[in-house]
């Protein structure tokens, strides 16, 4: 990473406070010289790209901790997959970046637990019974979440799990709208520490009987939460089209992610198409039932049509998207998942909406508080309380689809091998081609290119059946895929809060900035959230965020440095997406896009710096009226804080 002018090098015992006569000396700093850590665990939809943005920060390749290969290489010529620009070479601090990605929901645990022990990987549930010994919890494979050629003095500083402290969560879903909901349980495990040790063997982990105990956030301690958006996601359709007829897939143009004009998809799915999928509406890709399925024309009219509507060959004519029975398997995150809220908020935001009279079922799944969520499994308990009743199907599909651990898990059992022909799933772009072509040992799937409310405003109901498509897209790619620049245009509608220095946590949640009084081609949206209803050129509808989740005050532990470095690096960060003020840095916003991503539009970026790094000589902004000034008036005071 490029060097930051001396006035970018900052840090006290408040995470984000200026001080004015600190500086620091930029080395060549490789992963071996590392004596620091920045410790950082949640969202597996973000790890790969937070690996990606540590390696570059630091100028080295983290070791491994998995089976899965030793960090990324540089490239070149870049953006290419995988690599970093050989710019990130010079880094301010010999800081180490460590991430475990163990999805949102224990992120999210660990951070308001401030406990590292409950990054753990999955769901885990005592016995009420007995101690019971369980498989080692750790992180998904991919990317290392320890370093085993470079562990550390001592060894469990990069080399063992759990880490030795919180810095960061990271979460796709938001923190509770009040101190009050910022409650989880806290699992205990034995031992504490040395899950992994730095040979690489694991130890026995026993899960108390009476180890789960609910905790709440401790402002006393750690100062009001902080919650910034990262970067603008995508959430990828992932799909393996293998043995299917699809006649709406699309060839990339290019093998450069981020860049190539034509991302390419494997399929074209319509809004109409989605809803009948993820609701069980629809349970078989050969399905031609006649007006199976609801759409809206561009008047907001309901519409009927088969499930292969949108499936036509180059003389129009329908075809079944296979030519014989093949189910639809949707693949699903089955531990804590903010790619599930994603999902899930834009499901309930857009289905009901195609079925105004309630004769589809879509109205009765998602009339309940349990939506969105960032666990699968409430959509399916509603889709069965629905589908089993009489009317639908007495049966349901639920019980064969697929869950899975981790954006990875997900992208695995979708792959594109012919024996996981038909599956469909959810995962971050980053798990999908052309931003990545292996998912550990299975090879990447295919992602599906979607229908937005802008192109069915201007009446693209399927793919191609509008008469001059927008110039800014190939004439035969007419829905869009979940590129970085699909994830601004959506960014960038003008219905979206613009941002304050008066803003508190809950006010970052981009997914509650919803719709006034607003009918927008003959459909009343109001009160709905923006982001999946966006009729914004090019936007791509299943776009999000990942929270990094920060505390106001953090104390010295054994590392002295510790504000200072984590202050450094995500100064560093945030001026990447922030060109406004002469310190933009290519490099962050290269990587991000690498992966898939883009960062935060340039007000975001900064009324962040403005509001965090403010003009205060001692301590961060308030985030809030009632919100004390870092460490000012937590008790113990700056040498308390978060551990």
């Amino acid at each position: 990473m490029k060097m930051q002018s001396s006035r970018y090098m900052l840090g006290t015992a408040s995470v984000l406070a200026l001080l004015a006569s600190s500086t620091i000396t930029p080395a060549n700093a490789q992963a071996s010289t590392a004596t620091a850590g920045i410790y950082a665990g949640g969202s597996t939809l973000a790890s790969e790209a937070f690996r990606q943005i540590f390696d570059c920060y630091m100028g080295g390749i983290v070791g491994s901790g998995t089976s899965y290969t030793d960090g990324f290489a540089f490239a070149s010529s870049f953006p290419a997959r995988g690599k970093l620009p050989t710019t990130c070479t010079l880094v301010s601090v010999p800081v180490q970046g460590m991430y475990a990605g163990v999805g949102s929901g224990n992120g999210v645990r660990g951070f308001i637990t401030n406990n590292p022990q409950q990054w753990y990987n999955g769901t885990v549930t005592p016995n009420a019974s007995a101690n019971i010994s369980i498989a080692t919890p750790l992180p998904a494979n991919q990317p290392a979440m320890i370093d085993l050629a470079n562990p550390g003095s001592p060894a469990t500083k990069f080399g063992s799990y759990p880490y030795p402290r919180v810095d960061i969560g990271l979460s796709d879903s938001p923190l509770g709208s009040t101190l009050a909901a910022l409650t989880t349980s806290s699992v205990s495990f034995n031992p504490t520490q040395g899950w992994t040790t730095t040979g690489g063997a694991l130890t026995q982990i026993t899960l108390n009987s009476t180890s789960t105990a609910s905790v709440a956030y401790q402002t006393t301690v750690y100062g009001n939460p902080i919650q910034i958006p990262a970067f603008e996601v995508n959430v990828a359709i992932g799909i393996n089209t293998s043995t299917m007829t699809v006649n709406s897939s699309v060839a990339g143009a290019g093998t450069t992610p981020g860049t190539q004009a034509n991302q390419g998809a494997a399929i074209q799915l319509t809004t109409g198409q989605l809803c009948a999928i993820f609701t069980g509406l629809v349970t078989d890709w050969n399905d031609v039932t006649a007006n199976k399925i609801p759409y809206l024309d561009k008047t907001g009219t309901q519409q009927l049509a088969a499930f292969n509507y949108a499936n036509a060959n180059s003389g129009g004519t329908l075809q079944a998207y296979s030519s014989s029975s093949l189910p639809i398997k949707i693949v699903y995150r089955g531990d804590g998942s903010g790619t599930s809220f994603i999902l899930t908020n834009y499901l309930k935001a857009v289905c009901p909406l195609l079925d105004s009279t309630g004769a589809f079922g879509y109205t009765s799944i998602f009339n309940t508080t349990t939506l969105p969520s960032t666990s699968f499994s409430n959509l399916i308990t509603r889709i069965n309380a629905v589908r089993g009743a009489g009317g639908w199907n007495n049966t349901t599909a639920t019980n064969a689809w697929v869950p899975a651990t981790g954006s990875g898990g997900v992208a695995s059992a979708i792959s594109t091998s012919s024996g996981n022909a038909g599956r469909i799933g959810y995962v971050s772009a980053d798990f999908t081609q052309p931003y990545t072509t292996q998912v550990g040992t299975i090879a990447a799937p295919l992602s599906a290119a979607l229908q937005n409310e802008q192109l069915r405003s201007a009446g693209t109901y399927v793919p191609n059946n509008s008469v001059t498509p927008p110039a800014t897209r190939p004439a035969n790619l007419t829905f869009i895929a979940p590129t970085p620049a699909g994830a601004n245009a959506a960014w960038g509608d003008t219905r979206l809060k613009t941002p304050s220095t008066t803003w508190t946590w809950n006010d970052y949640n981009i997914y509650a900035n919803v719709f006034g009084a607003v009918t927008q081609s003959g459909v009343t949206v109001t009160g709905l959230p923006v982001l999946p209803l966006t009729n914004r050129l090019n936007a791509y509808p299943l776009s999000g965020t990942t929270f990094l989740d920060l505390y106001s005050c953090y104390n010295v532990q054994a590392d002295s440095n510790r504000v200072t470095n984590l202050v450094n690096f995500l100064t560093t960060y945030i001026a990447g997406a922030d060109s406004g003020d002469g310190n933009f840095d290519p490099d962050v916003s290269a990587v991000v896009q690498n992966a898939g991503f883009h960062l935060v539009p340039v007000n975001y970026a900064q009324n962040i710096k403005k509001q965090y790094w403010g003009s205060l000589t001692t301590a961060i902004f308030a985030a809030a009226a009632t919100q004390a000034n870092g460490c000012l008036n937590v008790a113990n005071g700056a040498s308390g804080g978060a551990k």
